[in-house]
């Protein structure tokens, strides 16, 4: 089921029309997210897993905003390795450190 649930959010974010903007991409994923976590959350938790580990935009980001708004605790510690890679400039540019600190705050 995680490879379902993964196919799905990754064809979302696909054909999400390109002229729309960011805010209304996560928006989107959000409402599409809660869905799916009620219907297999260890899956949806592998798939968010997976996103963070890809290290790039937008499937990290939307990861890390998913996982805040959805108080997703199991990824708290990937999170904080995210975090902690921002800060020594092996992943992203320093200002996502905020989204990252913001996420971590909600769960």
């Amino acid at each position: 089921m995680a490879s379902t649930i993964e196919e799905l959010l990754n064809q979302a974010v696909e054909v999400f029309p390109s002229r729309a903007s960011g805010e209304d991409l996560y928006e989107h994923i959000n409402k599409i997210s809660v869905r799916l976590i009620d219907e297999s959350r260890e899956d949806f938790i592998m798939t968010m897993m997976h996103w963070l580990e890809l290290r790039s935009e937008p499937k990290t980001m939307l990861a890390v905003d998913i996982i805040g708004k959805n108080r997703l605790i199991e990824l708290k510690e990937p999170l904080k390795v995210l975090l902690d890679d921002v800060n020594k400039g092996k992943a992203f540019k320093s200002f996502y450190e905020r989204p990252i600190k913001k996420s971590l705050k909600q769960i």
